[in-house]
């Protein structure tokens, strides 16, 4: 499975046209990558296990690091590299924009249908990371929580087109 940010609209938490940026540090500090000591090993190189760790976000994506690697391992790191680095900011992939892309993608999910246990076997088959079903939850939670006060704060200042928009995206979570 491919993930393509923009396709589509349900993936994007807006306050107003701005994702929310806690649930996308917590989330993020708490997706690892699956077979981290095989990996080690192929690399010859001590890393984090947290998957957004900017010392991960190098050692993985640095060109010499892939050539270590089995074909395999080597074809999902190049797919999250597609997915979730693509980035022309001149401080990628430390700019915030993989985590953004992380968390569009676990909402797309989500909005498929799919559960916390679901969603980490699925992020594990496409990526080879894992997390823990709970904080999944939490995380799908804290969305929905979310989307929640956004729609009601946009109904006391008169904005129903961005209510709308929350309690439609919140919908697409539950």
């Amino acid at each position: 499975m491919s993930f393509r940010p923009d396709q589509s609209p349900a993936s994007e938490i807006l306050l107003p046209n701005r994702p929310v940026r806690s649930s996308i540090v917590a989330i993020t500090d708490k997706i690892y990558i699956k077979n981290h000591r095989q990996l080690v090993s192929q690399l010859e190189r001590s890393f984090p296990k947290s998957a957004f760790a900017g010392a991960t976000l190098d050692v993985l994506f640095n060109g010499e690091s892939l050539a270590n690697l089995d074909d395999a391992t080597q074809d999902r790191v190049l797919d999250f590299a597609e997915d979730f680095m693509d980035c022309d900011c001149e401080s990628a992939p430390h700019c915030g924009h993989p985590e953004e892309k992380f968390v569009s993608y676990l909402l797309e999910l989500r909005a498929a249908g799919l559960g916390p246990d679901a969603i980490v076997d699925v992020m594990g088959d496409d990526y080879m990371l894992y997390a823990y079903p709970g904080d999944v939850l939490s995380f799908l939670d804290n969305s929905v929580r979310t989307l929640e006060a956004i729609e009601s704060l946009a109904d006391v200042d008169g904005e129903r087109e961005i209510a709308k928009q929350a309690q439609n995206r919140r919908e697409q979570l539950l």
